[in-house]
């Protein structure tokens, strides 16, 4: 059965095998640099697109060229930079032309200086629905990897994008089990942002199978570790079991980082309705409209926010030289 016969409608996957391949090849060489991040779970609501908006900006504040692309009908990541509304919310079209028409995947703009954008929304649910049809069609092929071709739509059309950005995040909606492979088939590294709630490690559980899968056709990838968010700061002995449930769930295989993202809703929706991420709300002119508690807690999770991209940054270095950091 020709590769041919399986169709991602303007484009067939002769390209995405390619890519596959090319990523197995990848983990060969010493020279490979480990620059994509997939921020992912199983479960929606544990902070997902709130790390992956307020990482992708601290980066691009010290200087780093970043392109943030979200795999996600729900588009938060233009609510969470301040660009719904704004000719940067292309509700999902750029990656539909590229994964469904075989045009080049091209950012919208920059949504802030250094920080580039590829915008989620509703359009997306056409990628979901094609590569659910692709998966099933591929299903008949004689040879495994032809059987999970499908699976490097995404690694073909971000090749092109590597040498021209120094990280690259997907922030991959929860609730797809293709764009979810789709999107760890491509990347480089993974980060889990999980809570503490018996759904939130149901969801972790979840993702960490998919990552075993993934693995498979993109031996490069490595799970960077578990981002624990809803933390109350004076909870530490609560923090630490929970901790110790994390790393129960995930046999080992990731560390859980130190820092956490403690929970503090009045900061988190005061940040989102104005189109800011907590450290760049913090250093703006003060806010009449928000009180000296939420002042005070926009602060501290931005301080959070700030130590934590400072673990994640130390822990892509070790990546990178084959070493995950506890």
């Amino acid at each position: 059965m020709s590769l041919r016969t399986f169709t991602l409608k303007a484009r067939d996957l002769t390209h995405a095998l390619a890519a596959l391949k090319r990523r197995c090849a990848a983990a060969e060489s010493a020279d490979y640099v480990r620059k994509v991040i997939a921020d992912i779970n199983g479960k929606g609501g544990v902070g997902k697109s709130s790390l992956a908006a307020a990482v992708a900006a601290a980066f691009a504040a010290i200087g780093k060229k970043v392109l943030l692309i979200e795999l996600d009908p729900q588009g938060n990541n233009a609510e969470d930079l301040g660009f719904h509304g704004t000719p940067l919310n292309d509700n999902g079209q750029a990656q539909v032309d590229a994964i469904l028409h075989g045009k080049s995947l091209i950012p919208t703009g920059e949504a802030r200086p250094n920080l580039f954008v590829v915008p989620g929304g509703a359009l997306v649910e056409q990628i979901v629905e094609e590569l659910y049809v692709q998966r099933r069609l591929c299903s008949e092929a004689p040879e495994l990897l032809v059987q999970n071709a499908w699976m490097g739509v995404y690694a073909s059309v971000l090749e092109p994008l590597r040498d021209e950005y120094d990280l690259i995040i997907l922030d991959i909606a929860p609730g797809y089990e293709t764009l979810q492979l789709a999107g760890l088939a491509a990347a480089d590294m993974s980060l889990i942002p999980a809570k503490s709630d018996p759904s939130s490690r149901k969801g972790l559980r979840a993702v960490a199978s998919r990552f075993v899968l993934a693995r498979l056709y993109n031996p490069v990838l490595v799970l960077l570790g578990v981002v624990l968010f809803g933390v109350n700061a004076s909870a530490s002995k609560v923090e630490e079991q929970i901790r110790e449930h994390l790393e129960k769930d995930l046999g080992g295989a990731a560390p859980v980082f130190s820092q956490a993202i403690r929970h503090v809703e009045a900061a988190a929706v005061a940040c989102r309705t104005r189109g800011k991420v907590p450290a760049e709300l913090r250093d703006t002119q003060p806010d009449a409209s928000l009180s000296p508690a939420v002042l005070k807690s926009i602060k501290a999770l931005a301080m959070d926010y700030e130590a934590l991209t400072y673990q994640i940054l130390k822990a892509i270095v070790e990546a990178n030289k084959g070493v995950i950091a506890k």
